[in-house]
């Protein structure tokens, strides 16, 4: 328990370290874990998904990736623990809906929650504790338009819930609350047929929590939200009928002016064996010096019939703690009625 309140205080501190530093030229960020998608597949490559074939999750990354859905509409659920070496009871849900509106378009709804768990405080060690739950919720909608057998773009809208309110006021009087929105372009080349493998390229760029800031007292200092840009590349080559290859290189940035603004890079791959058996691994590395994300990440997905079954694991090579390492991400998702292959 000692090591929760620590934790607690650690997210507290994150949030209002401007308070009372008149000095500070930079602010902190508010709530870092929302550029952290839900998403299991993604995450067993690196946390790569601007630029990657589209699934139930394409919003999370990239809205404009929405008209490539495989099925007329998927659902989709993610659970990843959080910090599972120190608390039990921390962890990051995801849940989306995608559905097909017609050939040209598709709408996304959904839902992320964050919490860490119980926290006990008191002031004394005889003092009865009192027993607070912080937690963060987003709600999600989002509209993907295909521009043309290559080019789609998306928007999508997003409110914020950051509860860090306790029963004694301690950090905040009340609950911040956000709008923001996102926005994206993905690019999706013509089969390009050679005498021994097929390939298309493809490319896209988001732009997400573009949004008011964040602020926990009532007339106090506001934290921007992390704003943040993500662009990549990627190339599939298709062997047969059977297998395929895909590889996909991105980078990351927030482009809001705040202290804790970093490059970050993905590198991910996914071979898929008659679309029911996908192998993935993937390396991040960030340009921060005291960073938890250094990581490589291996991850595996089965499918039977419509329902597909995804599983992530990280290995971190950082020397600060990641908080989703020697930890198992899990991930199912539902298609429905008519599939659909893109080529």
């Amino acid at each position: 328990m000692h090591t929760r309140f620590l934790f607690f205080l650690l997210l507290c501190a994150l949030q209002f370290t401007a308070f009372g530093q008149e000095n500070i030229e930079k602010p902190q960020s508010a709530i870092p874990w929302i550029r952290i998608p839900a998403d299991i597949r993604a995450s067993g490559m690196g946390d790569v998904g601007v630029a990657t074939e589209a699934d139930v999750n394409a919003a999370r990354w990239n809205p404009a990736k929405l008209v490539w859905l495989g099925h007329t509409s998927e659902i989709g659920i993610a659970y990843l623990p959080y910090l599972r070496t120190l608390i039990n009871d921390a962890f990051l849900l995801g849940a989306n809906y995608v559905k097909r509106v017609n050939d040209e378009s598709a709408l996304a709804v959904g839902f992320t929650y964050f919490t860490i768990g119980e926290v006990e405080l008191r002031e004394t060690i005889d003092q009865e504790a009192l027993l607070v739950q912080p937690n963060t919720f987003t709600l999600d909608v989002a509209y993907g338009l295909q521009l043309n057998n290559e080019i789609s773009v998306g928007a999508g809208l997003r409110f914020i819930s950051d509860n860090q309110q306790t029963p004694d006021d301690l950090t905040s009087d009340r609950a911040g609350n956000a709008l923001a929105a996102d926005i994206g372009v993905f690019y999706r080349s013509k089969m390009q047929v050679t005498e021994g493998n097929d390939s298309r390229w493809r490319a896209g760029i988001a732009l997400s929590n573009v949004g008011t800031p964040i602020a926990y007292v009532s007339d106090g200092p506001e934290s921007p939200l992390p704003t943040t840009l993500r662009f990549g590349l990627g190339r599939d080559i298709i062997y047969d009928y059977d297998s395929s290859l895909s590889l996909t290189l991105e980078a990351n940035t927030m482009v809001v002016d705040v202290r804790d603004n970093s490059w970050g890079f993905g590198l991910g791959a996914e071979y898929v064996f008659r679309s029911d058996l996908f192998l993935r691994t993937g390396y991040y590395l960030d340009t921060a010096e005291n960073t938890d994300r250094n990581y490589f990440t291996l991850g595996a997905g089965v499918r039977r019939g419509n329902v597909l079954l995804d599983l992530s694991y990280l290995f971190s090579t950082s020397r600060v703690v990641n908080p989703f390492e020697n930890t198992l991400r899990v991930g199912i998702s539902f298609g429905f009625g008519q599939r659909f292959y893109h080529y």
